[in-house]
């Protein structure tokens, strides 16, 4: 309410007009393709995890108690990757209705770029100091479940730069108007960790449970980059020879 008061007062040009309250019907469908699929993506990608999770629960309850206090590190660590990503699919989308499809190239890789550099700083946190970090959650006389949880985040640090670009790159692809081509990116992660979990927990043990992440990061990547520039190059040239996209 504060700040619906605040841009009243200051933003004349954003208020409401008698005009903007009419329902739009064309609008609303834009807007429920374009967050339906956002969404989906979510609740499909958390389904991998759900899996991952029951394949780590028959290991037992110490590898129970570091994978959950290492998801609560991971979590944390990555709430920065959403603020970038989110801050580059407005911007895409901006520059999208501008029609400056250069500003659009430049917002990725600036994007992708500030993901990977906090990526690495926030790795190499989590592969030298993962086990100080376990200790909020853990008491130090557990020592097999901090060895567990310093595992786990050890693994997750040398790939932290990609999912950096992987989460940027795949909201540049829904601010630039394909969410369908991004939920797939989701659908990806949610069958490789499947796989891991399902096919290679039983001979891997714990260390499969390590890796889950990391291969559906990867495998969603290899997606997501070459179908991030097909979408560049689409829009770029409907923004030449305007058409519908």
């Amino acid at each position: 309410m504060l700040c619906f008061i605040y841009i009243k007062k200051h933003f004349p040009e954003l208020a409401l007009s008698p005009q903007d309250r009419q329902a739009n019907g064309k609008m609303i469908w834009q807007l429920i393709t374009m967050g339906v699929p956002m969404g989906l993506q979510y609740s499909i990608t958390a389904i991998g995890s759900m899996v991952m999770q029951s394949a780590n629960n028959s290991l037992g309850s110490v590898y129970i108690s570091g994978f959950t206090a290492g998801m609560r590190i991971k979590q944390f660590a990555m709430c920065p990757f959403d603020a970038i990503a989110t801050a580059v699919s407005v911007f895409c989308g901006q520059n999208l209705g501008a029609g400056k499809p250069d500003r659009i190239k430049k917002g990725i890789f600036q994007g992708v770029a500030s993901a990977v550099a906090y990526g690495i700083v926030s790795g190499l946190v989590l592969i030298f100091l993962g086990r100080t970090l376990s200790l909020i959650f853990i008491d130090p006389s557990e020592t097999e479940i901090l060895d567990a949880a310093a595992k786990y985040l050890r693994c997750l640090g040398f790939f932290y730069w990609c999912l950096g670009s992987l989460c940027v790159v795949r909201m540049s692809i829904q601010g630039l108007g394909f969410s369908g081509r991004a939920i797939i990116s989701g659908i990806i992660e949610m069958a490789a960790r499947i796989i891991v979990s399902m096919g290679f927990v039983g001979t891997l043990g714990y260390t499969a449970i390590c890796f889950a992440d990391q291969t559906a990061w990867v495998t969603a990547f290899l997606y997501v980059l070459p179908m991030c520039i097909h979408c560049i190059h689409k829009v770029s040239k409907s923004i030449e020879t305007p058409v519908n996209i």
